[in-house]
């Protein structure tokens, strides 16, 4: 069973007046969707994991995402929007003793500069630190990827650290920088 004693899947997570978007468990009838996002190599190039060539990389990225629901390690909802999945949202690593995640995003090209991350990313925060209680959540992004370095910085992370030459991806060597955000200061930030 899982540990936070969610049923056989993640609830949805709603977004306050998004009435057209939520965040929802991801299910067999989403792989064309998942193949589509992580077959593209701009969305993966500052990922950690390598573009989907077929369904059965799909299939086996749904099913590392039921086996870290069930160990409680990794959380994955997908982002439906006007009834498609057009993202992922990702909490990884999850520490209930440290009571720490890092937090991941993904979004077809096709929806980039459009603000739905803006707009969808502050509900899964508020997920993770109201529901699961945690106190401090990273996110690790290659200082390249100036997209979601200002939405995370939009959203109250602060740098931590550089880690120089960190990954091997794709051919390239990429640093990390990891950024922070703790409840106390999302809480107080989001008036809480």
């Amino acid at each position: 069973m899982n540990p936070d004693r969610f049923d056989a899947q993640l609830p949805v997570i709603q977004i306050p007046d998004q009435r057209e978007m939520c965040f929802r468990w991801l299910t067999e009838n989403d792989l064309p969707a998942l193949q589509k996002i992580f077959s593209q190599p701009q969305v993966v190039r500052f990922m950690s994991t390598e573009p989907q060539q077929d369904e059965s990389q799909a299939r086996a990225y749904l099913q590392s995402i039921r086996d870290g629901f069930a160990s409680g390690d990794l959380y994955q909802w997908g982002l439906e929007y006007r009834g498609d999945i057009v993202g992922t949202s990702t909490l990884a690593g999850i520490e209930r003793d440290n009571h720490h995640a890092e937090i991941g995003f993904a979004l077809s090209p096709e929806y980039w500069g459009k603000g739905l991350m803006r707009r969808a990313i502050p509900a899964v925060l508020g997920f993770a630190f109201e529901r699961l209680g945690l106190r401090r959540i990273t996110a690790d992004v290659d200082p390249r990827n100036t997209p979601s370095l200002r939405l995370l910085a939009a959203l109250g992370f602060q740098e931590e650290g550089l880690l120089r030459q960190r990954y091997e991806h794709m051919g390239e060597i990429q640093d990390a920088l990891i950024l922070g955000l703790l409840r106390d200061d999302w809480t107080r930030d989001n008036g809480f």
